[in-house]
């Protein structure tokens, strides 16, 4: 993707305007703003229709009323700006090029439409400059409208448009150029992916590729490997009560298709303490692997070893097989996980235990012999409590700390155990 330059000086400023807020909002101004600021925000006030106001794109990573992108291809960014006005086609994107010193509307659509629902800058029809990707919402409804636009002769020429619940843009055929995948409801219970590709001089369809749930179950929705230079996107979806089933979108000889999909559940996942758990690369090798619950065995007479569970990542093979990457134990509560070594995985167990007067500890045990025990400490005598322990990590002023049992884990195997839940801010979902 191009690099897109998001001013968001330039959207404070706009909406800091005394022109557009209350006198209580205009005591946040900012006193000096650059000549290219006020020229910019003169150029949008006198042409944005009466009773018109900015509309920020709602979803996406893109959600400023006045956005900056090389869409002409000079090497210059230009002004995208997005405002919604009264009429039967109320959503507006405004095109302003600078010009000199000054900046000039040069190029518009015109949509209908209640938002807008998100939007992206990327090159896909292999001349200069980006295409914008916008989606429109209709009222209320799920089904939202998804229009490309490209910039041409000072004109914004639409070459595509599509009913959608969900859209990414990705390179999945490696030519450089990206591709629009779409999600949406069909005439059986399951929706349909579609991907729109440049080829012969327009942005055409592949055939359809089909969902293991409905649109309206999508939880996520993320680009990555699923093996070497193979892009693919990836779908998580709520399966039955308590489960997510993962589809895999992408490139098979050529035709777009669903990777993973078959006629059983092997891709189920079931919910750990009420959080999902989603492919992700968690082992950081540029591949996205799937996970696999394990359910844990309970230890006799230890009432709290019961409802654990280990996960199996893997990723997935072109010709089907699962190749296996990875055991961890993720507490998703506490924040926190552990890559265990394979070794580990026959066998084991987990019960919680009172260590350190007062502190939850978690025991590993493996076929009845206790390996080690991890746990969390906080306050000003932290470093104190846990000096005859390990300490794996520290974050505000919590230190995290294991007792190991002698030949227990090797230092390599120590040094590589905790890890932070990370959360991702796309999405707000965590891995």
């Amino acid at each position: 993707m191009k690099k897109i330059g998001i001013i968001a000086m330039i959207c404070a400023l706009l909406l800091l305007s005394a022109c557009l807020l209350d006198p209580a909002e205009s005591l946040y101004a900012i006193p000096a703003r650059s000549q290219d600021y006020n020229n910019l925000q003169a150029a949008i006030e006198s042409v944005m229709p009466n009773g018109a106001a900015y509309s920020a794109p709602i979803a996406g990573e893109n959600q400023q009323p006045v956005q900056m992108a090389d869409i002409d291809g000079d090497q210059q960014d230009e002004a995208i700006v997005y405002w919604k006005s009264n009429g039967d086609l109320p959503l507006t994107v405004s095109i302003f090029d600078k010009r000199g010193d000054q900046y000039e509307l040069i190029a518009k659509a015109e949509g209908a439409g209640s938002a807008f629902d998100h939007v992206q800058y990327v090159e896909i029809d292999g001349y200069p400059g980006s295409e914008i990707v916008v989606g429109r919402q209709i009222s209320d409804q799920v089904t939202q409208t998804l229009y490309v636009y490209s910039l041409e002769n000072d004109a914004l020429t639409e070459i595509m448009s599509a009913n959608y619940s969900e859209f990414i843009t990705t390179d999945l055929d490696a030519n450089g150029l990206y591709d629009v995948v779409l999600l949406h409801s069909s005439d059986a219970q399951n929706g349909v992916a579609e991907c729109y590709r440049w080829n012969d001089g327009q942005l055409t369809r592949d055939r359809e590729a089909r969902m293991s749930t409905p649109v309206s179950a999508v939880r996520r929705m993320i680009v990555g490997q699923v093996w070497k230079d193979s892009p693919a996107v990836f779908v998580a979806s709520e399966y039955g009560e308590g489960m997510i089933v993962t589809d895999i979108f992408g490139m098979h000889g050529g035709v777009f298709t669903n990777l993973s999909l078959s006629d059983d559940t092997d891709t189920a996942v079931s919910t750990i303490r009420d959080y999902y758990v989603y492919s992700c690369d968690i082992d950081e090798d540029g591949l996205i692997e799937l996970p696999h619950l394990i359910e844990l065995p309970a230890i006799r007479g230890e009432e709290t070893s019961g409802d654990q569970t280990v996960i199996r990542w893997y990723n997935l093979q072109p010709d089907g097989a699962e190749r296996e990457k990875l055991l961890t134990y993720h507490n998703y509560s506490a924040g926190w996980y552990l890559k265990l070594p394979d070794r580990l995985a026959d066998g084991l167990a987990v019960k919680l235990t009172s260590v350190l007067e007062t502190n939850r500890g978690y025991t590993f045990v493996q076929k009845g012999k206790e390996l080690f025990t991890l746990t969390s400490v906080n306050g000003e005598n932290a470093a104190d409590k846990v000096a005859d322990w390990t300490v794996l990590a520290a974050k505000g002023d919590t230190i995290y700390a294991v007792k190991i049992e002698k030949n227990a884990l090797s230092e390599e195997e120590t040094n590589d155990l905790f890890h932070f839940i990370q959360v991702d801010w796309k999405t707000g979902e965590t891995n």
